[in-house]
């Protein structure tokens, strides 16, 4: 049993890379599409997450509104447009419950929004990354500085660790396995800049891997209390041996945007010209 759950888990793990590398390498309209999906099935998930618990996220608004950011975003980069769907969404949810006279009105609208929030804004960013120029390398270098965080801490926290980090929240982690996976990602955001990226300096480099092995392990630990919140163990199957969207994508969510903003201000800008 547990021979043939690993073999699944890798297989599915193989397959995704060779779609992500696609997806990524190809970019374009591709990605626009790919994104899209990945979006609304993080949104299907959490609203099915939500329902187990009473609370009914308005699903069709959400998805609509994920898809209309993502395209015009695409096509017509202007971050003032973020304001409009957050607009529409809010109101359109209150016009919603009101109508059905729902007895958890304020709560699912808040709900709603957060699901918004959660998952169209935070994959936001990963369309905003790769439309960069050099998108493709900077896209690679937060999956890879990402990854490398989950192994080493992984790795280290079954070898070494002995003190909880959250047990509340999630009861395998460790302090040591956490520090492991800001050195895995430091360590290997180091290693990608100076093959990959060259102009990049070390120390840049080396903030980006901190910043990421930080922010990812907080995503990955906010899916957990999500998990839990709503009594599930993974949010959908429809990855063979992996779980959902959200459990594959869940340190990404935040690795991304601080990474993004990271490379916008330092990187890009100079923002760290002094160094």
């Amino acid at each position: 049993m547990i021979k043939n759950e690993f073999l699944i888990r890798s297989i599915s793990a193989v397959v995704g890379i060779i779609l992500l590398g696609y997806v990524i390498n190809v970019g374009k309209i591709i990605f626009l599409i790919s994104l899209g999906l990945l979006n609304t099935i993080a949104n299907w998930e959490l609203y099915n997450a939500f329902k187990k618990i009473g609370i009914d996220i308005k699903l069709g608004y959400v998805v609509l509104l994920n898809l209309f950011l993502l395209f015009f975003v695409y096509f017509v980069p202007n971050i003032q447009l973020v304001f409009f769907p957050f607009s529409i969404i809010i109101m359109m949810s209150f016009l919603t419950t009101l109508i059905n006279n729902d007895k958890n009105n304020l709560t699912d609208i808040v709900y709603t929004l957060f699901s918004f929030i959660y998952t169209s804004i935070m994959f936001l960013h990963f369309l905003l990354l790769r439309n960069l120029e050099n998108g493709i390398n900077y896209v690679w270098w937060v999956f890879a500085s990402t990854w490398a965080c989950d192994t080493f801490a992984y790795i280290v926290g079954m070898l070494f660790g002995k003190h909880k980090l959250i047990p509340s929240v999630s009861p395998k982690k460790s302090i040591e396995g956490s520090i492991g996976g800001i050195g895995g990602s430091i360590l290997i955001s180091i290693f990608f800049a100076k093959y990959f990226l060259p102009a990049v300096k070390p120390f840049e480099a080396f903030i980006l891997g901190l910043l990421i092995g930080i922010f990812s392990q907080i995503g990955d630990l906010s899916c957990s209390l999500i998990k839990r919140f709503c009594k599930i163990k993974d949010f959908s199957r429809i990855i063979p041996g992996h779980g959902g969207i959200l459990d594959r994508f869940d340190s990404t969510l935040f690795s991304f945007p601080v990474a993004y903003y990271y490379i916008m201000i330092v990187i890009i800008k100079g923002g760290l010209i002094w160094f």
